[in-house]
């Protein structure tokens, strides 16, 4: 048995929990949205700040740092107006002797006076910092390409060095003997700095995460259950103006994503788990009536409906083998398109509706016309180097132009506008404009019925939103991004979703994608060894 384990204890519900060093508070995230404080021993809580995550006590028990709506805020436990201290900044962790306060940002790691001031950075691409015990090093993690490696950085910017590497997994706090507790594919394990087989801490299949530790030796967590529903809001996509907040339009247990709406927002079709199996539905928002286009064993998914709302397209997978269909959005029996051995998907109607745009995975990754009839192909636009993130690509509504994620990092991509020229294929970088800038995280493009304004999702806020921007005859941008949609930091977010599964929809009136809503308990544990150090 491993010896870490221990008897879980149900402390409260809510999520980010945040232990003062005296044990006399307990800070935590509450599902219904917020941040709010509570005597450790228990009582009722109270609210620092109406937006919130990611709390961290200082040393001395009398301010709180935390991520709130644009940066890294610090507020008086005591009570009062909270200040920012890093614009931009998210995960704030203090400092052993509480002088600097260590965030990061989609620009790097970076460390700042606990007072506020010019922040510096450590690591260009780091991210979730833990202090050493003696507050003289920074473990982090820096992450090239798909794989990840955990760095020690002294504080006083003496030379970085690799403590492990490889290692795709988030450092959460740095213990007695140099043993770090970490988070892995939602599951919390220790492991020791110079090395050694990881241990688990727990043995429930839960989603773990946000562990903190307690001056009573316990460790304290999140236990997460999450239900991804479709969501649309009112909006003047022609003119960038929301309207109103968004609605959930699904409500069940299953996974609901991806959806997909007709040009004048009366119809909407999405994939769904219902059954246990992805299958997609459609929904007429006027009468309210839905149905199940699909049934079956296989994977079915990634619906797109047509301008007019009369048909849709899916494909459907069965192993490596995937099929490509049209059916009726009333229903009836599907057409076959195409078959073949490497996925494809991400499909937009054109115009005449005889076209569809494709994404063809066989590297390197083509997007291009499929004749709905013929079959015929006609490449628009691949990269031997994007390859898969070229996917989300979007036609605008005249065809002229379009538009696509270019990826510049781990999991960060900008977006690109291109001019379509009949006969020519889009395949240098030369051949496009960038419209969003590297700071950005920016992808899942979709233009205006106009092509006036192109939506997308980026963290330009420092969290996951949907922005716009207006957009020039040349489609260069009139002015700087306008935000249309921040979930913020309640229980129903897209953080942490996929961009893809998110799936942004723009319709004339409205706009729909996929959010996630998460509801936290908190639970402590306390580990019989080794033993636990701030």
């Amino acid at each position: 048995m491993n010896p870490l384990l221990a008897a879980l204890v149900l402390v409260t519900v809510g999520q980010d929990p945040a232990v003062s060093r005296d044990g006399r508070w307990l800070a935590y995230v509450a599902d219904t949205g917020g941040l709010w404080i509570r005597a450790y021993s228990g009582g009722d809580p109270r609210q620092v700040a109406a937006q919130g995550s990611a709390p961290a006590f200082s040393p001395d028990g009398g301010s709180l740092a935390f991520r709130g709506k644009d940066g890294v805020y610090v507020s008086a436990v005591a009570g009062g107006r909270s200040r920012l201290v890093a614009s931009g900044g998210e995960r704030p962790r203090y400092s052993p002797d509480g002088k600097q306060i260590a965030y990061h940002s989609a620009s790097g790691l970076y460390l700042v006076a606990a007072s506020g001031g010019q922040a510096r950075q450590v690591h260009p691409g780091g991210k979730h910092a833990v202090w050493s015990p003696d507050g003289s090093r920074l473990l982090f993690q820096a992450c090239r390409g798909e794989s990840c490696d955990w760095l020690v950085s002294p504080t006083d910017g003496s030379k970085t060095t690799v403590a492990a590497q490889g290692r795709n997994a988030t450092p959460e706090l740095w213990m007695a003997s140099d043993q770090i507790l970490f988070t892995e594919k939602n599951r919390l394990w220790t492991a020791g700095l110079a090395g050694g087989p990881p241990r688990r801490l727990t043995t429930a299949d839960h989603d773990e995460r946000s562990p903190v530790l307690a001056p009573d030796g316990t460790i304290l967590y999140t236990s997460i259950e999450e239900n991804i529903d479709v969501y649309m809001m009112r909006l003047d996509a022609d003119r960038g103006i929301a309207k109103g907040a968004p609605a959930r339009i699904t409500n069940d247990p299953s996974i609901d994503q991806r959806p997909s709406l007709s040009r004048d927002g009366r119809r909407i079709a999405w994939e769904t788990s219902r059954g246990g199996n992805f299958e997609v539905w459609v929904k007429d928002l006027v009468s309210g009536a839905e149905r199940a286009i699909t049934s079956g064993p296989l994977r079915e998914h990634m619906p797109a409906v047509s301008r007019d709302g009369a048909r849709l397209l899916y494909d459907a997978h069965d192993g490596e083998t995937v099929t490509v269909f049209a059916a009726d959005f009333q229903g009836g029996q599907a057409v076959k398109i195409i078959t073949e051995d490497v996925g494809q998907g991400s499909f937009q109607w054109t115009a005449s509706g005889r076209e569809a745009l494709y994404f063809h995975r066989a590297p390197p990754g083509t997007v291009g016309l499929l004749n709905l009839e013929t079959k015929q192909r006609t490449p628009l636009l691949r990269h031997p180097k994007f390859n898969l993130s070229l996917a989300d690509a979007r036609l605008s509504p005249d065809g002229r132009w379009i538009a696509f994620p270019v990826p510049y990092a781990a999991h960060r991509s900008r977006l690109a506008v291109a001019p379509v020229t009949a006969g020519k294929v889009i395949e240098d970088e030369r051949d496009w404009t960038y419209v969003t800038p590297e700071v950005w995280n920016a992808s899942q493009p979709e233009w205006s019925p106009s092509g006036r304004w192109l939506y997308f999702l980026s963290d330009e806020t420092g969290r996951l939103a949907v922005h716009a921007l207006k957009l020039s005859a040349s489609k260069t941008p009139v002015s700087g991004a306008k935000l249309i949609l921040d979930l913020g930091d309640t229980s129903t977010s897209i953080s942490e979703m996929r961009p893809r599964d998110i799936g942004l929809a723009i319709a004339k009136d409205k706009l729909a994608l996929g959010a996630a809503t998460r509801t936290g308990k908190l639970f402590s544990i306390r580990p019989s060894a080794p033993q636990a150090t701030r």
